[in-house]
């Protein structure tokens, strides 16, 4: 099929694009798309005009973005281009419809909110295109493609999409299009409604054009990360561009090492390992809990997860109580620290949750950027780039005068950067048993928040993704005590031993003193003033 008519444009759909177009009327909705180049919006463009539909009076047609700005900018220019000069439409820039020769109108539109569609209340549309579908919520797709996509003429209804994988709303249409036939081209029917669908999978060699125009683009792809290779090259939903947690590894690609790899197969879980247990409570959202151990070279495993929704509290801490019951040394329990909200009940979240599991429930550490982080870093699995070592080397006078100056911390700092890192043995530091399948489905497709850069993107059925926050902040803390602890009990033990071979009252209280006055300054806590009356025998 070639359509040309003047000014030397022309468009001949891609073989992949033709396949997308002998798609049948009665296949409700379909999606075109996957790596980058396919053609996407060309095709949404194009397709009433293959169809002839903008020759029937009675046709009504419309096109989506998520934004103004990106239809201004993206869909509105090439359809003038399409429409009003090969096809004499007339655009109306306040209605924003182009209304063709023959009656027949096509919209041009944006979701920005849930609202925005329910603004198309009473509309019908023969079509409807959703360009870069994952930019928009399930909620706005299924309003328009549900209840405004119909007929009441001769002309069919149906619904159109396409896009690359990514951004907020990635989930959903990965599972609604990809996950039931994921090379596509296999039909998919709704058990509840009954009506199909259909995915049609589009890779970057699938558009001999762009192939022809630039032969060297997909060498210089190649030169990619593999992860990136996958999504721009092969379209692979379960790895794209955009992703904030790009270093998580469900499977160890080929180019990295053995330790790359971040689910693993369920093994026992000793009883003495330390344990944590955190709940990210919701009703209407999902409640997401996590148990997570701590293994003696700190890595953490996520070892149980409960989710559910709409769920009493009564039901799902009784839950939580049965899994949890031979777990053996939690040594803490967290909630999000919204629980604690009055709410205008007779009591809040927290205090039904302590009540009904009888826990001693601490709330929360709610910081999203430090969660962020710190996530980054239990995901880890490079090795820390070599620390920098001053090119002039260790100076002895140099120490002396930090240690007059800045005091024994500052020497000490400038002395260990003279000694070598030890060796990283535990990465990456998190890692998720198999069948924790709701976290291990969120983390690879967050996005960044583009209102806040450095924070990522809340997307419906995040749940898990707060929750494991919570979790490896708590952890964190709890091992960073642990050091501490472990550290003043080296200083205790030596002391002791000190006054054991010497006999030395005198030294025994001056180092006790500072040690004391060490404590209280970096631990908040006076743990040891007793051994005046311990020790007092000795004098």
């Amino acid at each position: 099929m070639n359509t040309q008519i003047t000014e030397k444009i022309e468009w001949e759909p891609t073989p992949k694009q033709q396949e997308f177009i002998q798609i049948p009327f009665s296949v409700d909705e379909a999606l075109y798309g996957g790596a980058a180049g396919g053609g996407k919006t060309e095709l949404g463009l194009w397709l009433p005009i293959v169809y002839g539909f903008h020759n029937y009076p009675a046709f009504k047609g419309i096109l989506f973005r998520k934004t103004f700005p990106q239809l201004d900018k993206s869909i509105v220019p090439r359809a003038k281009l399409i429409y009003e000069r090969l096809f004499r439409a007339r655009y109306n820039d306040q209605k924003h419809i182009f209304t063709f020769p023959s009656g027949a109108t096509i919209f041009c539109s944006y979701l920005e909110t849930d609202d925005h569609a329910r603004d198309h209340d009473t509309n019908e549309y023969n079509y409807a295109f959703f360009d870069e579908l994952t930019h928009f919520s399930e909620f706005s797709y299924l309003y328009i493609a549900g209840s405004r996509v119909r007929s009441s003429t001769n002309l069919p209804a149906f619904t159109r999409a396409a896009s690359n994988p990514g951004n907020e709303g990635h989930l959903w249409v990965r599972e609604r299009f990809v996950t039931p036939a994921k090379d596509g081209n296999v039909l998919i029917q709704d058990e509840s409604s009954g009506t199909c669908r259909i995915f049609i999978s589009a890779k970057l060699t699938d558009n001999p054009y762009l192939t022809k125009n630039d032969p060297n683009y997909i060498n210089r792809l190649h030169l990619l990360p593999y992860a990136e290779q996958r999504a721009k090259i092969h379209g692979d939903w379960w790895t794209f561009s955009g992703q904030v947690f790009d270093e998580f590894r469900t499977v160890k690609f080929p180019d990295e090492p053995e330790n790359a790899i971040h689910v693993i197969k369920p093994f026992t879980i000793p009883e003495w390992w330390p344990k944590i247990v955190s709940i990210d409570w919701g009703y209407t959202h999902k409640t997401s809990v996590h148990w997570g151990a701590i293994s003696p070279d700190s890595r953490v495993i996520i070892y149980r997860e409960y989710v559910s929704q709409k769920e009493r509290i009564s039901s799902w801490t009784s839950k939580l109580l049965t899994r949890g019951q031979y777990d053996g040394n939690i040594v803490a329990r967290v909630i999000d620290p919204s629980a604690d909200q009055d709410r205008g009940q007779e009591k809040t979240i927290y205090q039904q949750v302590c009540e009904e599991t009888g826990w001693r429930v601490e709330k929360a550490t709610n910081d999203r950027i430090s969660g962020k982080m710190l996530l980054h870093e239990f995901l880890r699995w490079k090795p820390r780039p070599p620390k920098y070592i001053p090119a002039e080397g260790f100076d002895l006078d140099r120490a002396e005068f930090i240690f007059r100056n800045y005091g024994l911390d500052a020497r000490r700092e400038y002395e260990e950067m003279f000694l070598p890192d030890p060796v990283e043995k535990n990465l990456p530091r998190l890692q998720i048993f198999d069948h924790c399948e709701e976290l291990i489905k969120i983390i690879p497709i967050l996005v960044y928040d583009d209102k806040h850069p450095e924070d990522v993107k809340k997307i419906g059925g995040d749940d898990p993704y707060d929750d494991i926050r919570y979790l490896l902040q708590r952890i964190d803390r709890y091992l960073i005590q642990v050091k501490k602890d472990s550290e003043e009990r080296l200083k205790l033990e030596s002391i002791l031993q000190d006054y054991s071979e010497s006999g030395n009252v005198t030294s025994f209280y001056r180092k006790m003193e500072k040690f004391e006055e060490f404590n209280k300054k970096n631990l908040g806590v006076r743990r040891h003033r007793s051994y005046k009356r311990s020790f007092g025998s000795v004098e």
